[in-house]
């Protein structure tokens, strides 16, 4: 068990300034409240003359405003503050916290006690929007938790049974034929790349949520990226004709050249899983609305309108292709995150039976 030993004093400061820091922002909202009722007294008595209901209204709303930011203490001293300004420079005899008609009395008491009860009503609101907002947190942590639970354990435990078969084969069977041999090797090297592959996918959504990625932004050439992407994906897209297609004299894009690249190869490899053996892959580019436009588009089996609003979703797969194709729904995930650090968007339209185009805009560097 390790054990985490940390200073008492330490402890102690780090309360205390918290403490001190409570203090000042509460200080902060008495302060905001008074200030407040001085700029609608100003505005009322100076730039425009309203009606006393008129002016108790205006005060009301900043009241519930101050709540809803500030907390309950502070918005009953507002409402306080704001009983005596009505009373001060609205009511007669103005200029002084007398009041001559009783119904100016019961006025200022009604206004007093609405802010009041308003006020509670606001916070007790806030709490239970804290509480629903915190239940949802839970709910979705609970969610990913189940899903990438799913979908890892999935994804491991096939490249593990291979290992471990192959594993088991060359120990007990020790007169193997090379040919053999050999075949078990690769499929030992190619699963243990998949395992590394589907950690290397891991560490890159936390880093991409824990907003860990410095990008180094440089002007380059798409054609740069697209060769790269190719070049590194050529043993998935042994079976898949690709053809590119890039408008002439396109202008360089500001980008990290490395994350990029990776984003364009998670989705060629998108386009190979759900696409036929065969099946061609159409990469392309060109500018459009001061944006470099580079999109990849498959003819595979499309995406439907409810799922294409999902499928950017950490852990996310399709409810039809969930267990027929390999993966654990990071990919997709990954490139959104890694998009949008750049400042660009990604979007996909998509016709059910005859493919799906994913397209990225880049900021053409200046």
């Amino acid at each position: 068990m390790i054990r985490i030993l940390r200073d008492p004093c330490s402890i102690v400061e780090l309360g205390y300034n918290r403490g001190v820091l409570r203090g000042l922002r509460k200080t902060l909202g008495f302060v905001a409240a008074t200030a407040i009722v001085a700029v609608v007294v100003v505005f009322c008595t100076r730039v425009v003359r309203p009606n006393p209901t008129t002016v108790a209204l205006t005060l009301l709303l900043a009241v519930l405003i101050v709540s809803a930011h500030w907390g309950l203490a502070v918005a009953v001293f507002m409402s306080f503050v704001a009983a005596l300004a009505l009373n001060f420079f609205f009511f007669p005899p103005i200029g002084t916290l007398t009041i001559a008609d009783a119904q100016n009395w019961v006025a200022l008491f009604a206004f007093l006690f609405t802010a009041v009860v308003a006020s509670n009503l606001s916070e007790r609101v806030r709490h239970a929007v804290e509480k629903v907002a915190r239940t949802e947190a839970a709910r979705e942590s609970d969610r990913l938790r189940s899903a990438l639970l799913d979908s890892v354990t999935h994804e491991f435990r096939t490249p593990l049974t291979s290992i471990k078969a192959s594993v088991s084969s060359l120990l007990t069977q020790p007169h193997l034929a090379p040919e053999e041999r050999t075949e078990l090797l690769s499929v030992i090297d190619e699963e243990s790349d998949r395992l590394n592959r589907l950690v290397g996918e891991a560490v890159e959504v936390a880093q991409l949520d824990a907003h860990e990625v410095k990008l180094d932004l440089r002007p380059h050439a798409v054609q740069e990226l697209i060769d790269e992407a190719l070049e590194e994906s050529k043993q998935f897209l042994a079976h898949n004709p690709v053809e590119v297609r890039i408008a002439e004299q396109l202008p360089p894009a500001m980008m990290d050249a490395t994350w990029m690249t990776k984003v364009l190869r998670h989705l060629l490899e998108n386009a190979v899983k759900y696409s036929q053996p065969g099946s061609p892959i159409l990469v392309s580019a060109e500018v459009k609305d001061e944006s470099l436009i580079t999109s990849v588009a498959d003819r595979g089996s499309g995406i439907d309108d409810l799922e294409r609003s999902l499928i950017f979703d950490k852990f996310y797969r399709g409810e039809s292709q969930r267990y027929r194709v390999q993966g654990t729904g990071m990919g997709l995930a990954i490139v959104k995150a890694i998009v949008e650090a750049h400042g660009g968007r990604i979007q996909v339209t998509s016709q059910v039976g005859q493919g799906s185009v994913f397209s990225f805009g880049l900021p053409i560097a200046s």
